[in-house]
């Protein structure tokens, strides 16, 4: 269990105890603890598809939540940026977006988009065989054959379940990015420039947000969209 006063800022939920003083605990999944939001808190605190943990466990146990369209029983499962939440049972849709404010807000969504979604890559690596490994901010893994395609802050947009990929969102001028973190949480802006890295000076990228010109580190910088993003990535309110 997780006290609420204690939990990860992520959390936007009350610290008062209005359903008692504890969480659930995030368990080992796709996102790291610190960035992902179990199952029970996402369906009674965000979604308020139930009332209280015990009807939570029940809609789990029926297999009514879809995650990334593959039903999740486990109640500590994290979800996080970008993930398609399906409730089964009431037909409704949701994406985990980031909100004023908020790392994490489920976002409605048309059914069109729930095949969806986008992952930011953190990673790449050459694997045995000349080809290469693409590890995404949501812990999935692709093999490439073009290791010049893709790029450490790229995006890549993917069908679920099937992981297969759609489109390659280059980190560049032009591009439309999403601000996953700092002041700027939640910012569309337009990419103007990337400034490389150095020993003493972390990566940037320049962006353009309304009429204000912004630097912000590379890796809270997502590119969602060449030039416009195809799905929902935020939501206003």
């Amino acid at each position: 269990m997780q006290k609420r006063l204690s939990a990860p800022r992520v959390y936007a939920v009350p610290r008062k105890p209005r359903h008692g003083r504890f969480l659930t605990k995030v368990g080992p999944g796709p996102h790291p603890k610190e960035l992902g939001i179990d199952l029970v808190t996402l369906l009674r605190d965000y979604l308020r598809s139930v009332s209280n943990a015990r009807e939570a466990l029940y809609a789990l146990k029926n297999r009514y939540l879809l995650v990334d369209g593959v039903v999740r029983t486990e109640k500590s499962f994290p979800v996080g940026l970008m993930d398609v939440i399906e409730v089964a049972r009431e037909g409704k849709v949701y994406r985990m977006v980031p909100a004023v404010g908020r790392l994490l807000y489920p976002a409605p969504i048309p059914d069109s988009e729930k095949g969806l979604k986008i992952s930011m890559i953190r990673s790449k690596v050459t694997v045995p065989g000349g080809r290469v490994q693409l590890g995404t901010h949501d812990g999935r893994s692709f093999l490439v054959d073009d290791p010049d395609a893709y790029f450490v802050g790229d995006s890549l947009l993917i069908k679920v379940p099937s992981q297969e990929i759609v489109s390659r969102i280059p980190l560049e001028e032009g591009t439309t990015a999403l601000v996953i973190g700092g002041e700027r949480l939640s910012s569309l802006g337009k990419v103007v420039r990337v400034i490389p890295g150095s020993f003493s000076v972390r990566p940037a990228v320049e962006l353009e947000i309304g009429q204000e010109r912004v630097l912000v580190p590379k890796e809270l910088a997502m590119p969602v969209g060449m030039p416009e993003p195809p799905i929902t990535v935020r939501w206003v309110e």
